[in-house]
């Protein structure tokens, strides 16, 4: 979950522990992403939940009762372009990018949890949806928590995805404080095309995220200029600084709402970094003591969610990583079936 986020803000947010943002004039360059088609069968709306922020929002279309995703902290809705259309057949299927997040607004402020989880409320509004069922990844998970405990006619079913746990605790451990939780970084790849392509770029968040990493997640969260070069990132400034600072705590125990929590169970730091044989022994220590550090918080708080949230259906997915619905959809499309439709 967010404890891992130290690692995805290198793989889904402009991958800055990696590679530098160039200095100059060429962060303002035009995205080619415009002239880029996207397959996903979605349709992208912009929806004001304020006068001054517009979010996005993809609609995947599909029968049935709406079910809304919402992706971790760093990535927009086009994260769940290959994932979102398995529920075409049974579900309307929409997603929502935060503010703050590709071609959403970026306004300075609204990052503490109400207004973040009040801007998904005026999105149904806007959608006509007086109820839905949410899925969120990562640090979506703390917008779960607060539509459970505050807007329980506005959520029908809840699932976590490798979320499942108290957000403001995350931020709050000692674990995150230390720092202890920052993966060490790979190399360069020898097949870097030393250009920074959008190319280039999705095939290491295929190797560091999940096999099946949209491009179009790539071109939503990083900037490229008319010849297809990495000039920077679309996320607002600080943004993990942001939505640390102004997490609020939540009472998980109002949550009624049927749940399902979804948790990758992840067996050594090897499994965990998927490049470790390229790492050096430094880089390797620092490594385990992550993954130690990581498992005992994850043990303590994903005990504690089960404790506070009575309806919690949980499965925990071996081998599995973070980007869960990644690494392993078909387990992750056959537990949210069943647990959606009532069985």
């Amino acid at each position: 979950m967010l404890a891992l986020i130290a690692l995805q803000v290198g793989i889904a947010a402009g991958l800055l522990a990696v590679t530098p943002e160039p200095s100059g004039s060429a962060l303002t360059a035009t995205p080619r992403d415009s002239a880029w088609p996207d397959p996903s069968p979605h349709r992208v709306r912009y929806v004001a939940v304020t006068r001054s922020v517009k979010l996005e929002v993809l609609d995947w279309g599909g029968s049935g009762p709406p079910l809304v995703f919402l992706a971790g902290g760093g990535n927009t809705a086009h994260v769940y372009d290959n994932f979102a259309t398995r529920f075409t057949r049974r579900f309307h299927v929409f997603g929502i990018t935060r503010r703050g997040f590709g071609k959403s607004s970026h306004p300075e402020t609204g990052y503490d949890t109400t207004t973040l989880a009040r801007d998904i409320v005026a999105v149904l509004d806007s959608l006509g949806l007086k109820q839905a069922s949410l899925v969120a990844h990562s640090f979506g998970g703390s917008e779960l928590n607060y539509l459970g405990a505050h807007y329980p006619r506005r959520v029908d079913r809840l699932v976590y995805l490798d979320s499942g746990m108290d957000t403001y605790a995350i931020f709050r451990s000692p674990e995150w404080k230390s720092g202890v939780l920052r993966a060490p970084q790979p190399p360069t790849p020898a097949y870097d095309d030393d250009v920074g392509s959008a190319w280039s770029w999705t095939l290491w968040a295929d190797r560091l995220s999940g096999p099946g990493y949209p491009e179009a997640e790539v071109r939503a969260t990083l900037k490229f200029d008319a010849n297809d070069r990495f000039v920077g990132t679309t996320s607002v400034d600080a943004w993990l600084e942001k939505l640390d600072q102004a997490a609020e705590p939540v009472d998980l125990k109002r949550i009624r709402a049927p749940v399902l929590a979804l948790y990758a169970i992840v067996d050594s730091p090897e499994a965990m970094l998927p490049y470790w044989d390229t790492l050096d022994s430094t880089s390797r220590a620092r490594g385990r003591k992550m993954f130690e550090a990581l498992v005992q918080l994850h043990t303590r708080l994903r005990a504690d969610f089960s404790e506070r949230v009575k309806r919690a259906r949980v499965v925990r997915i071996h081998g599995a990583r973070h980007y869960i619905f990644l690494t392993h959809p078909g387990e992750v499309t056959h537990a949210m079936l069943e647990f959606l439709s009532g069985a």
